[in-house]
């Protein structure tokens, strides 16, 4: 294992800011080396729009419940026609009212491909109160609103750095599960985009109107890190090239710690 060199955040700092220096719209970054728990960021507490960023920690608090066993994962949900939504999902397409779906499948589907109904389901099923609570206990705020709901990239990483660290009350089993799932996401175009073919890249990424944003669990080879980058006021292209190159910028900094000189 090679000897690490000291994350220093006002470089981390500095690169971001250069990556970022000729881009349009508003950009949140947080970034937190696992090994130290030191972090850096732009505009850490700026407030965005959660979309679907916010399907890790609803995630996290249904598991939750499940390892206590206050609910199981192969018991079933029927589906209502309030839980409709359009966008990303494939549930959309055919499911009818009163069609069960176990709770492991629409956590699944949740991660996997974002899928939008299957969210409502379980929001339903455990109440969007059990989320909010679950949420600041992990320290997130603002709290949890199932309309409008802000985070910051500072909040969302950690939610992040919680799953990593076992300080999310989930079982092993359990975070085991939720992060392969991340890992497995259909969505690869914002942090994945130009990371090594070695890192493991655990994500979920959130759009709406022209905030598009991407957070996730980076395992190197020898460094790994939490990234949380929120992005408003660009096009969905400019958006993920800069949150792709953000991200390749943060890995090639955390690889340099590796190397001596």
């Amino acid at each position: 294992m090679p000897r690490l060199r000291p994350f220093r955040p006002e470089d981390l700092t500095a690169i971001l800011e250069r990556v970022v220096s000729d881009l349009p719209g508003t950009i949140g970054v947080y970034v937190t080396d696992l090994a130290t728990g030191r972090s850096a960021g732009l505009n850490p507490m700026a407030e965005f729009y959660a979309a679907s960023t916010i399907k890790v920690p609803i995630a996290m608090a249904v598991l939750w419940l499940a390892d206590r066993r206050r609910i199981s994962l192969d018991q079933t949900i029927a589906y209502q026609p309030e839980d409709y939504q359009a966008g990303t999902g494939i549930l959309q397409a055919t499911i009818q009212p009163g069609d069960e779906v176990s709770v492991r499948r629409l956590l699944e589907l949740t991660i996997t491909v974002s899928d939008n109904i299957a969210r409502n389901m379980l929001e339903r099923f455990i109440g969007s109160g059990t989320i909010r609570n679950y949420m600041l206990s992990l320290g997130v705020a603002p709290a949890y609103d199932p309309l409008e709901t802000p985070v910051t990239p500072y909040g969302m990483n950690q939610v992040l750095i919680a799953l990593d660290s076992g300080r999310s009350g989930l079982s092993p089993a359990s975070t085991r599960m939720l992060l392969r799932w991340m890992e497995e996401a259909v969505f690869r175009r914002r942090i994945p985009r130009y990371l090594p073919e070695s890192a493991v890249v655990a994500t979920k990424i959130g759009s709406r109107d022209d905030e598009f944003h991407d957070v996730g669990l980076v395992y190197a080879p020898d460094r790994s890190f939490a990234i949380s980058v929120f992005t408003k006021g660009m096009t969905e292209a400019q958006a993920e090239e800069a949150i792709a190159r953000i991200a390749e910028a943060v890995y090639w900094y955390m690889d340099s710690l590796t190397r001596p000189g």
